[in-house]
């Protein structure tokens, strides 16, 4: 976790453990700070990029939810 430069790179290395009551966390040797995470990074709030990108996600995942139940609205049209 130490080498881990933002929020997602944590997430991709803790979501590799199979369970949470599995998983120890510790400071490396010589590491004066009592935790392996920086709290900095996992609490800094995500790009204006990312924001966008899901955004964008959930905007797709309602219209496809409406087009699944029949519930799309006639001025929505596009390929699929």
């Amino acid at each position: 976790l130490n080498n881990c430069r933002s929020h997602q790179s944590y997430y991709t290395a803790l979501s590799r453990m199979a369970t949470a009551a599995g998983t120890l966390t510790l400071p490396s040797i010589g590491s004066n700070r009592s935790s392996p995470i920086d709290s900095k990074k996992i609490q800094g709030g995500c790009s204006g990029f990312l924001r966008q990108e899901f955004r964008k996600l959930e905007l797709l995942d309602n219209i496809t939810t409406q087009q699944y139940h029949g519930l799309t609205p006639i001025t929505v049209t596009g390929d699929t």
